[in-house]
């Protein structure tokens, strides 16, 4: 069995109570950044964030957690954000974002997935909870693709088409809070989760 270290670990498990108000969320990021959707980089909308209810954050983080089996205070709420972006193409984000994880709630995928170096993209539920690695190289590409198959868009343009915007709420997670989580050998849904 291999102890390589996953790029990304799908836990298999979604934020499902808090699942419903990621819609309206997502509607919400398009009215109000409209151009915030851009390909080949990730923007933060820290006008969207700054609309989600005290309460539906608390919710979700616990929910994030529970499904890490991570404790809340890994995850300040300050450290919660919006962010969007369409296709991006193979990158990593060491030195953006040092000494983190990423934990991810998928709001609104289209037909965009996450996907590491080597697999192919797979269809993301809104509410689904991820683990990104950002020291390792990642892609955001259509469903179905590798990474080395999705050509990069050297425009970085505003991307308007609803199935090739993506959202997702992120927390950044201390490293030495959820190291293991990514040492799953050859899969990447963490044991005890479903498929």
């Amino acid at each position: 069995m291999s102890s390589r270290l996953a790029t990304l670990v799908r836990t298999g498990k979604r934020a499902a109570r808090s699942a419903a108000p990621l819609a309206a969320l997502y509607r919400l990021a398009r009215a109000l950044a409209p151009e915030g959707f851009t390909a080949e980089q990730t923007t933060e909308l820290a006008a969207v964030r700054g609309r989600i209810p005290a309460r539906l954050a608390l919710r979700l983080r616990a929910e994030v957690a529970a499904a890490l089996g991570l404790r809340t205070r890994a995850m300040p709420l300050r450290v919660l954000t919006v962010q969007a972006c369409g296709p991006v193409s193979l990158h990593d984000d060491k030195f953006r974002y040092p000494g983190v994880y990423f934990a991810i709630v998928i709001a609104h995928a289209g037909r965009l997935a996450i996907v590491d170096h080597r697999r192919r993209a797979v269809h993301h539920e809104a509410g689904e909870v991820l683990l990104l690695d950002p020291y390792r190289r990642h892609a955001l590409v259509p469903v179905g693709r590798t990474a080395g198959e999705h050509p990069y868009e050297r425009t970085h343009s505003p991307v308007h088409d609803e199935r090739d915007q993506f959202l997702f709420l992120c927390f950044d997670v201390k490293r030495r809070f959820a190291r293991t989580r990514f040492r799953s050998g050859p899969s990447l849904v963490l044991p005890g989760s479903r498929d």
